[in-house]
């Protein structure tokens, strides 16, 4: 490691510590939650250099990233050449820290976990709100580390477009939840998700415009906003087809071709962890998007992993699920919660007929899974706590 990936890691990391610190001062955080933020912090650290060495020893698109190497030559010449959406956005991004400091692999994985950190603090602090007032301190404690499940730390970790997709998302689901003052985190993160991968951008775009409606705090304007977020969405659906009717003609055939053709492409890779998704059913879809590799289907440590980290999502959904039909829904749905599972519907629905490698869906689904999680859990905790403290 040189001198420079020394001085810009050391600069991070010291930066990083100071602002968790001065921010926790800054909204009196309590001593115990202080104490968590930093043991997130460095939880995420170590799951940062763990990708980095899973790449180093794997390969894969990050190092590709920060190589510039996914953009053909002759589009790589200079920094501006590098922008655009998606992969190109990205190159962009990395270009003045690989090419123009010579900073090494390490250096942009740990930029790229502080980047995603950003999005845990603020999830950690939203969720503490949450969870920590909870009639039971042991289940809203149990609550909170359920933001140590590895996955979405893994794959937002490292350099590549989950980290930006993982911010952009939490910055929306904060803005959105408080919009009277906190309307610009829900622009950026917009925007973000929008530049970084544009058809899961578009999703974010779908269903914040579904929810925002019915909002609260925008009661008064929802006979205006109404209609113009319908007229919004429907906008969106009509520019995704005149994009890919300007390719594959003006019809809906290219729809399901391209469906097919993108479940084709990734079946051909092989491998052990690829399913045959076009033999399944709707609901066999959803349920491999969700929840394999199943238990029983783990073959290494990183299969067990997952497999462990799905099954916990699968009874959390189910004891989730069960605690919200005993209270008959009593408990609220904050707006942070109901963008997180629209988001994580349209996306597992967008997923099941695009996909077919597992090791592909728990990467995606990373970016929601655990906010559904979370979700489903605070109707347990509520409904385990209230019925503990009234007998």
């Amino acid at each position: 490691m040189f001198l420079p990936d020394v001085l810009f890691i050391g600069i991070v990391l010291v930066w990083v510590f100071l602002w968790i610190h001065r921010r926790a001062a800054k909204k009196n955080h309590l001593r115990q939650l202080r104490a968590f933020l930093f043991a997130l912090w460095g939880y995420h650290l170590v799951i940062a250099y763990v990708y980095y060495r899973y790449l180093m020893h794997q390969g894969g698109d990050s190092l590709r990233y920060w190589e510039l190497r996914s953009l053909p030559l002759e589009q790589a010449a200079g920094w501006l050449a590098h922008w655009g959406l998606g992969t190109a956005f990205l190159q962009w991004v990395n270009y003045p820290f690989s090419q123009g400091f010579a900073l090494g692999f390490l250096s942009g994985t740990v930029g790229y976990a502080m980047l995603s950190f950003v999005g845990f603090l603020l999830l950690a602090e939203w969720i503490a709100d949450r969870f920590l007032p909870v009639p039971s301190a042991r289940i809203g404690i149990a609550g909170m580390l359920l933001l140590f499940l590895p996955n979405a730390h893994f794959w937002t970790a490292g350099v590549g477009k989950e980290a930006f997709l993982w911010l952009g998302l939490i910055l929306v689901l904060v803005g959105a939840d408080a919009i009277s003052h906190k309307w610009g985190y829900l622009v950026l993160g917009l925007l973000l998700s929008l530049m970084v991968r544009p058809i899961q951008g578009l999703v974010l775009c779908v269903s914040v415009f579904g929810v925002l409606p019915f909002h609260p705090a925008l009661r008064q304007h929802r006979r205006y906003l109404v209609p113009l977020a319908a007229a919004l969405i429907l906008g969106i659906g009509v520019y995704r087809w005149i994009q890919g009717s300007l390719v594959y003609g003006f019809h809906l055939r290219w729809i399901g071709e391209l469906l097919h053709w993108q479940q084709q492409y990734l079946a051909s890779f092989g491998g052990t962890s690829s399913v045959p998704m076009s033999d399944y059913s709707l609901v066999e879809k959803l349920a491999t998007v969700l929840f394999r590799p199943f238990i029983w289907e783990a073959a290494g440590f990183w299969t067990l992993a997952a497999s462990l980290e799905n099954t916990v999502l699968l009874l959390g959904m189910l004891g989730g699920g069960w605690a919200w039909f005993r209270t008959k829904g009593r408990l609220p749905v904050p707006v942070f919660y109901r963008i997180s599972l629209v988001y994580g519907l349209l996306l597992s629905l967008l997923f099941a007929f695009t996909l077919t490698n597992l090791g592909i869906l728990m990467r995606m689904k990373s970016i929601y899974s655990l906010l559904v999680l979370c979700f489903f859990y605070e109707r347990i905790a509520y409904y385990w706590s209230n019925r503990t403290f009234s007998t």
